[in-house]
């Protein structure tokens, strides 16, 4: 017997959900007319050979092209295995003191292990590279460089980690962010939480009821349309720098997930870092950078700020606007 299309894929592979679940204002369209609509990266035809591969479903379930979407429903993707997604490998060492180490991480290289990273991940990198003892303390997102503070024993990673949920830990990070300053200081109070209404279902955003955050900007230098800033959260809220950079009007160069039209961060989520999405955002990866660390060392008590500068290609980005 001939295996439809659907029959043909193999369900081992991952589905992933596209945007969030279905509105109810968005209730009742075709599922190709809604996709075609809202996800316009793809045409409605090449949606409709999608719906009925079963490439696209809707909870789950193969429907067609003519299938009346309902409130609630969520929608997902194909997207078959692929092989582990090259990343920048180049950690390496910026300060010592004991049992206690700043590295230096790149970017794009993402923390730990996650979809289809493996091995090209900052923890596995630290492991094989510098020492199988060491272990990170905090995270920085897949595509923000610099200080990574990492200890080399149970009980030191343990006291770093007290100090940076009490905020005795501090940090400063640069950005190169799209805009002009109308302020040379300022500081973003705006409470953090899910974003319920926007299609991206991981999306974070300022809103009544989140979390309370609390980021200081300052401003370094500006460039026609550009900026460079200094930021100094408080608080540590997830993407929490970007989100309060966008909500200023101020979105960080190459930031997909805070662009201001969410098609830039679908068109990659489904096609990958496509010419059109670097020239959308203005670079292949976010622009922000983890620039200063302040902590009391567990060890000896005593009080160490390392520094780690812009790097190659932040600083080569900034130099060439005008």
């Amino acid at each position: 017997m001939i295996k439809s299309p659907a029959e043909n894929i193999d369900y081992d592979g991952e589905f992933r959900a596209l945007g969030g679940p279905l509105l109810t204002e968005r209730a009742g369209q075709r599922a190709d007319a809604y996709l075609a609509q809202n996800y316009p990266f793809l045409s409605r035809a090449a949606w409709q050979k999608r719906l009925k591969s079963g490439e696209l479903r809707v909870d789950g379930a193969i429907v067609d092209a003519s299938y009346k979407l309902r409130p609630g429903q969520q929608l997902a993707l194909y997207h078959p295995p692929s092989v582990e997604p090259e990343v920048d490998r180049g950690i390496y060492p910026l300060w010592r003191v004991g049992a206690v180490m700043a590295v230096f991480k790149p970017a794009p290289l993402p923390m730990h292990e996650n979809g289809p990273y493996r091995k090209n991940t900052f923890s596995e990198l630290l492991k094989t590279e510098i020492g199988p003892e060491w272990a990170a303390v905090h995270r920085l997102d897949r595509e923000t460089s610099g200080i990574v503070l990492c200890g080399a024993t149970y009980e030191v990673r343990k006291t770093l980690a007290a100090s940076l949920a009490s905020r005795t830990l501090q940090k400063e990070y640069l950005a190169i962010a799209h805009g002009h300053c109308q302020e040379a200081h300022w500081t973003e109070q705006g409470p953090i939480g899910d974003l319920t209404q926007s299609e991206i279902r991981i999306k974070k955003w300022v809103v009544p009821d989140g979390l309370p955050a609390e980021t200081r900007f300052q401003l370094l230098e500006q460039k026609a349309q550009h900026v460079l800033l200094k930021a100094f959260p408080k608080t540590g809220r997830t993407n929490q720098i970007r989100i309060h950079a966008a909500y200023a009007g101020h979105n960080l160069v190459g930031d997909r997930l805070f662009h201001p039209d969410e098609q830039v961060f679908l068109e990659w989520f489904v096609q990958g870092l496509t010419d059109r999405v670097v020239e959308q955002t203005g670079f292949k990866r976010c622009l922000l950078h983890a620039h200063a660390l302040t902590f009391i060392h567990p060890e000896d008590e005593k009080v160490y700020e390392v520094r780690c500068p812009l790097p190659e290609d932040m600083q080569n980005f900034w130099d060439q606007l005008v």
